[in-house]
């Protein structure tokens, strides 16, 4: 198998696509040939009659790849803003395990490193009886988890971690994203506690960056701040 991770969080809105992006961006800049997927995009934007990930436009933004290329690293594409089993739904679209499985092996034949981001955390639903982390599962690949710094992420990212162990996932690692520039003790010390209690690496903590935004695609140093905050160096071995 392929050198890669699955890139999961706490919850939605924690920072997946932007530290997926931003590693994607490094790592190119390295010369490794990599990729970033979005196996399911649901919020999709629609423009002059299609739909588009905003995720995996993103990831072309900040890897200085054409907008184009965003429908190519998104499966199913969704536009209803909620868990991928609604939007498909709602949407009258049936997502298929067996498809996306494929779909991912094809994205990745010519990468020598791959980027999945998932939709929300491990246990939302793509189907009534598939679920991200079974995705992840399948796949294979190790995860990097991305947390809050403050107040309740010690009580997210434990679940999570647990969660991911009770289905047999291999974990790398977490990324803690945005840190305000004047760390309080509630986020001091949740970066000493996290890595103890998880028994997991703290590969990287990224600053809260001001004009960071996804859906209008502003990448605000993202590059920088993740070449220089996150251990990319040990994560591709």
């Amino acid at each position: 198998m392929k050198k890669g991770f699955f890139i999961t969080a706490t919850d939605t809105g924690v920072g997946k696509t932007a530290v997926t992006a931003g590693l994607l961006a490094v790592l190119l800049q390295n010369g490794v040939q990599a990729v970033a997927l979005k196996p399911v995009q649901s919020g999709a934007v629609r423009k002059n009659g299609r739909l588009l990930p905003p995720d995996a436009a993103f990831y072309c933004r900040a890897a200085g790849w054409p907008a184009e290329a965003a429908a190519n690293l998104c499966c199913y594409c969704l536009e209803p803003p909620c868990s991928p089993h609604l939007a498909a739904a709602l949407s009258g679209i049936n997502l298929d395990r067996e498809t996306l499985l494929a779909w991912c092996a094809e994205k990745v034949r010519a990468s020598e490193f791959v980027l999945v981001e998932g939709a929300g955390g491990l246990a939302v639903p793509i189907t009534d009886n598939y679920l991200m982390v079974d995705l992840a599962r399948d796949l294979g690949y190790p995860l990097l988890v991305v947390c809050r710094p403050g107040l309740g992420t010690i009580n997210h990212t434990l679940l999570t971690v647990a969660y991911a162990r009770q289905h047999g996932l291999s974990l790398a690692g977490l990324v803690v994203n945005g840190l305000p520039g004047e760390a309080g003790p509630v986020e001091q010390d949740n970066l000493k506690i996290l890595p103890r209690l998880t028994g997991l690496p703290l590969l990287g903590t990224l600053p809260r960056l001001a004009g960071l935004d996804v859906e209008k695609g502003h990448c605000a140093g993202l590059v920088h701040a993740v070449r220089q905050h996150l251990n990319w160096r040990a994560l591709i071995g």
